[in-house]
């Protein structure tokens, strides 16, 4: 792992660009992050790139369709090493330490990631270790998931993060958000029953939030047991391919008062719902999800997908508030 640049703000998140095999194709970004203001101690997240760029081609994500293959076990790991090693004997007493798979690539299209699972606990000697995932569940990979939830089950009761990239209610829209196959929302419903255990976080049902597209709380209740699934609401985060394809946010911006009315219905319903703006630095650093450092630096980024514009918003208004 050749450390190329390491930017950002210690207070908040640095991002280390890395080459591996002595190849510019070869390149991850790394997260070492924290949730400010709580101290490293308390919490730290490490956001692990699982493949070199990203093969699925969401319309918003600065990663989309520069694919160069699947980074070893040992090129995911020394990815955690690297962070681990800025910060020698915090590990030891950090009472939440998340490593996350979800900065460059999907993970289920890397068997490597199922492989590192199971050896960090030998690698991060922290008691408050835990193993967290981002995914939009491409079809075909059953298996992968299958031995996901056993090692879950073995290693992890209690301490495993699982989110999918849901994005919205309508599977029409999902098609154009995620260009790939990928499971419908009673697949997840039907996997995210079995994978939660009781004592372990509810899956989380991550909608990043663009305006025209669906997000309709009664398709949610229908679908999804709030005892076992979590909603989490979340920015169209600043990338380049997402502004050249014509994507604007919802949070953060006047319309986001539009939501209130069905995260009300939703907690009413007894599901948790949490609203995840974040730390705005976390934008300027390109720390958040769907950015890429170098993208953000030369601000420009593959066009993917179809152009998705605003909409008058009573549009907006019918298809949000539900």
């Amino acid at each position: 792992m050749e450390v190329l640049e390491i930017s950002g703000n210690p207070e908040v998140a640095e991002v280390c660009v890395a080459r591996f095999r002595q190849d510019d194709d070869y390149t991850t970004e790394t997260v070492d992050g924290l949730t400010p203001p709580q101290p490293r101690e308390e919490k730290w997240v490490i956001n692990v790139s699982t493949q070199f760029g990203c093969p699925v081609g969401c319309p918003f994500c600065d990663a989309a369709l520069q694919y160069h293959g699947n980074p070893t076990a040992d090129e995911l790991l020394d990815q955690v090493r690297w962070a681990l090693g800025r910060h020698p004997g915090v590990a030891e007493r950090c009472r939440k330490l998340k490593v996350h798979f979800a900065r460059m690539g999907e993970p289920a299209l890397n068997p490597a990631v199922l492989d590192v699972m199971e050896s960090l606990p030998a690698v991060v000697s922290s008691d408050g270790l835990w193993c967290c995932l981002a995914t939009v569940t491409p079809r075909g990979r059953e298996t992968w998931f299958e031995r996901l939830l056993l090692i879950k089950r073995r290693l992890f009761h209690g301490r495993f993060q699982l989110q999918f990239s849901v994005q919205s209610t309508s599977e029409e829209d999902r098609a154009r958000l995620i260009p790939i196959p990928h499971w419908s929302l009673q697949d997840l419903a039907l996997y995210g029953r079995r994978f939660f255990d009781p004592g372990d976080r509810k899956v989380v049902l991550n909608f990043a939030l663009a305006r025209d597209v669906e997000y309709n709380p009664e398709v949610i209740e229908k679908t999804f047991d709030p005892e076992k699934f979590a909603i989490k609401l979340t920015p169209v985060n600043p990338t380049a391919a997402g502004r050249k394809n014509g994507f604007e946010t919802i949070l953060r911006s006047e319309e986001s008062a539009l939501l209130d009315r069905a995260c009300a219905r939703l907690m009413a319903s007894g599901y948790d719902v949490v609203v995840s703006i974040g730390d705005e630095r976390e934008d300027q650093i390109g720390s958040n999800c769907g950015q890429a450092v170098r993208v953000q630096r030369s601000g420009t980024g593959p066009t993917v997908g179809s152009t998705v514009g605003p909409r008058i918003d009573s549009v907006i208004a019918s298809r949000v508030a539900g």
